[in-house]
């Protein structure tokens, strides 16, 4: 999750479905998925390949945090810390300094989004789950992230 990689994410489902159902085919996969793993989910998923974020993959902010909070059950925190990058490495260079050690995420970006889910520490010490994305901007894909940046330091800060 450090480096964002589409093909890889792809090649990774054809494997789970080799892997779980003797074949590789990603629709099958897929509808495995939504029906046993993923079933609790909060919001139906529109899901179509392994590319994650796309205009053919859609999920709300609240299956983004249910997913976190489901491998933090099944694998614990610890483990999610060392997959997600956390201020100022991976996919999150440059950005959330001041989070490093207390902020782990995964970016999304396309033309007109930007999202990012994970978990922080809040300055509390508190455990906190995001999921923010932001739709059809019409600027800088960068402005919007120091937005959300600015918006999760001062959750940080507040909580």
């Amino acid at each position: 999750m450090y480096r964002s990689d589409n093909l890889y994410a792809e090649q990774t489902l054809l494997m789970a479905s080799n892997e779980f159902l003797g074949y590789m085919s990603d629709r099958d996969m897929i509808d495995t998925l939504i029906k046993t793993d993923f079933k609790a989910m909060p919001d139906k998923p529109v899901w179509a390949d392994g590319s994650g974020l796309s205009r053919y993959n859609l999920q709300s902010p609240a299956n983004w945090v249910w997913l976190l909070r489901k491998m933090q059950d099944e694998f614990g925190i610890a483990r999610l810390k060392g997959i997600l990058p956390t201020g100022n490495t991976g996919t999150l260079n440059n950005f959330y300094k001041p989070l490093a050690g207390k902020l782990f995420a995964k970016t999304g970006t396309l033309s007109g989004v930007v999202a990012l889910s994970g978990f922080m520490y809040a300055n509390s010490g508190r455990l906190l789950f995001f999921s923010v994305q932001v739709n059809n901007h019409n600027t800088d894909a960068v402005k919007v992230r120091r937005l959300v940046e600015g918006y999760l330091l001062k959750l940080w800060q507040d909580n």
